[in-house]
């Protein structure tokens, strides 16, 4: 008949002081570090958004300038085809005001 497999176990001193020690000082550097996080994460927020804002600040400027010259593009084209369809417009109105 075949033997159970036994398991070496060795038993080791067991220090509970050292254990709280140990627990205490784990603990405390958790602390620390998630104050760190904390402060770190907060001056994170603070750089992303100002840097979220300047990049909006720039998208903006920049579809503004677009925008203004696809406005005049299409004020051309449009005086464009009014002069093309009736130029008596733009003599009539140039005649008034000499």
């Amino acid at each position: 008949m075949p033997k159970p497999r036994q398991f070496h176990y060795s038993p080791r001193f067991y220090d509970e002081r050292k254990e709280r020690l140990e627990k205490m000082k784990a603990n405390a550097d958790a602390e620390i570090a998630a104050e760190k996080d904390r402060a770190g994460y907060v001056g994170l927020k603070r750089g992303f958004l100002n840097e979220r804002r300047a990049n909006s600040k720039l998208r903006h400027s920049s579809f503004e300038k677009k925008s203004a010259l696809r406005f005049f593009i299409i004020l051309l084209v449009l005086l464009g085809l009014v002069y093309l369809v009736s130029p008596e417009i733009f003599t009539v109105f140039w005649k008034s005001k000499n």
